[in-house]
């Protein structure tokens, strides 16, 4: 069953992404519009998983600290996504943000919770360390944009891994709240967070040009109902993904999905929005293809 939650949550993760550069597509680029993005996300979760929860949402210190861990991690890295797609190809932010979520709780899973390290998850380690180097020589349209674009995906490496590692340590705990209510106070924080930056965001906006458009267009019903849609898409992933790391070795878990979701956004990204898998996208997929199944023994 582990593995059928893996897969919906590969699927998840290339649908949230292409919905998200949907939303960009439909709304101005602007700092307000991204964070009321994940504003938004945010309280339409909370109200999910309150009503998944029937209300019973729970509280201990440990749930509350990782939840609030996480929140502020997936934040980050969404806002990073965000901005991402606008300077560079989708699947290879994805693949930065699969890698890190990947080699992260690897490591974790070996030094902490005694997962045995064959040759062959050394070797396949060395390939995805590879594979991101290789990733770096793709070409933006602009030397200023490219170096941003690889900050943004260097940011979202390191936030992602650290949000399987503390999943993964709250799944594993026998003192938890269930795996919705730990959603539920995710969903809380960020909702939270992006709630207080936006209203001190707002002061220094509100007089800029076009500020009150950016604000219909961000309340018109077409890009309310997309956010709801990436809100579902986003949740039942990370839903699937904190189920079957129940039971799943980290080692496993996250190399699977790590493999499936790549995989799954360059296929999205090529028919949805035409995007080209160049020579260096179509190496670093073989390279991760290959890489993964050495993880796996």
């Amino acid at each position: 069953m582990g593995y059928i939650y893996i897969l919906i949550a590969s699927l998840a993760v290339g649908g949230q992404f292409s919905l998200s550069k949907v939303y960009k597509r439909l709304t101005p680029d602007s700092g307000y519009t991204d964070l009321f993005y994940n504003f938004a996300m945010g309280v339409f979760s909370v109200v999910l998983f309150a009503v998944v929860c029937l209300g019973k949402v729970g509280f201990n210190t440990f749930s509350f600290a990782l939840a609030a861990a996480v929140a502020v991690a997936n934040t980050i890295y969404s806002l990073c996504g965000l901005k991402a797609v606008m300077y560079g190809k989708l699947s290879v932010f994805t693949t930065f943000l699969m890698l890190g979520g990947m080699i992260f709780p690897t490591f974790y899973g070996v030094l902490f919770l005694q997962e045995k390290m064959s040759v062959f998850k050394i070797a396949g380690l060395a390939l995805l360390i590879l594979s991101m180097l290789f990733s770096l020589t793709e070409k933006t349209e602009e030397k200023k944009s490219r170096f941003l674009f690889y900050l943004l995906c260097f940011i979202a490496f390191v936030c992602n891994g650290m949000v399987s590692v503390f999943s993964k340590m709250h799944q594993i705990n026998a003192q938890a709240l269930n795996t919705f209510q730990f959603s539920f106070w995710q969903s809380a924080v960020i909702a939270v967070i992006t709630g207080v930056v936006l209203a001190i965001y707002l002061p220094f906006q509100s007089k800029k040009k076009n500020f009150s458009l950016n604000v219909k267009q961000t309340l018109n019903i077409k890009s309310l109902s997309l956010i709801l849609l990436v809100t579902i898409v986003m949740r039942a992933g990370s839903v699937m993904m904190l189920l079957a790391a129940r039971n799943v070795p980290a080692s496993q878990l996250y190399p699977i999905t790590t493999g499936a979701s790549i995989f799954v956004t360059a296929l999205f990204g090529r028919v949805c929005f035409k995007e080209k898998i160049s020579r260096i996208n179509l190496t670093v997929l073989i390279l991760d293809l290959i890489a993964i199944v050495l993880m796996i023994f």
